[in-house]
């Protein structure tokens, strides 16, 4: 018989439910103890092992991969807040799992559960005492390894975030207690961004646009071909004319602007151009 051992109720709780969960479930005798479970075969042709191995990862997965994250996120990166340790984690499940198109952080060959599997695979799992404890102190220094990679990549990633959203609120907060010096203006996205009003206006002309202490002052670079005068210009309306409502910028202007914003497909600029 295998005797596996946890540290409380709730884990012993969440592994009986996952054996419970087993289409093979049937062909073993389980016997539930004060923090451990039993597991025996009901059929001499079963074995625990390979039983128990696709459990475990599950287990390790879904029960305590969490747990070791928030761990990581709290302990090694001093992330104290518990909102911002749940945003840290999301991030971390959404670059696991490639949600993230953009982000730099480049996925391993190897899967995760891979690692958990092959060192469960160095030990003998039909009989005897597995204790999840040791086994994490002493098995699954890969596994982890790899968690820490993902923690620091949703740690930097949330980083930029919380810069981005400040840099957005600051431009949001200048737009909003500067009075307007254009009522309209039209940005075109073709291949590139372009404020329509500023189209033939000479690069000096333009500085006259522009709030150059503003800029200057900024803690993150202002494009000066399009965000400084637009900022600066702070308009009632911006009408955007774009395919890619996505695109950072267009999610930028979207984003300083809010209601002040009118969005078009791109083709319905010839169309105003035509008609006026």
């Amino acid at each position: 018989m295998l005797e596996v051992t946890f540290e409380d109720d709730h884990d012993t709780a969440a592994f009986l439910h996952l054996i419970q969960q087993s289409d093979d479930r049937r062909h073993f005798i389980v016997r539930e103890g004060i923090k451990k479970v039993g597991i025996e075969r009901a059929e001499p042709a079963y074995s625990v092992q390979r039983f128990i191995e696709p459990i475990l990862v599950r287990f390790f997965l879904e029960c305590k991969e969490d747990e070791h994250m928030l761990s990581l996120i709290e302990g090694t990166y001093c992330f104290t807040d518990q909102d911002e340790q749940q945003q840290i984690l999301q991030l971390a499940h959404s670059i696991m799992e490639g949600d993230l198109d953009d982000h730099p952080f480049e996925p391993k060959k190897l899967p995760r559960k891979q690692f958990i599997l092959e060192a469960l695979q160095t030990i003998s799992l039909d009989s005897g005492v597995f204790s999840v404890r040791s086994f994490q102190t002493f098995r699954l220094g890969a596994y982890y390894e790899r968690l820490r990679e993902y923690a620091e990549a949703a740690i930097e990633e949330y980083q930029m975030e919380q810069e981005y959203q400040n840099f957005i609120q600051s431009l949001r907060d200048y737009v909003t207690s500067n009075p307007p010096r254009m009522k309209k203006v039209h940005i075109v996205h073709d291949r590139s961004f372009t404020l329509w009003e500023m189209r033939f206006v000479s690069e000096r002309e333009q500085k006259k646009y522009i709030d150059r202490r503003f800029v200057r002052d900024h803690p993150m670079y202002i494009d000066s071909h399009l965000l400084a005068p637009l900022i600066s210009i702070a308009p009632e309306t911006v009408e955007l004319y774009t395919d890619r409502p996505e695109h950072v910028m267009a999610r930028t202007i979207q984003n300083v602007f809010q209601e002040r914003v009118r969005l078009f497909p791109l083709d319905e600029f010839a169309k105003e151009k035509t008609e006026g």
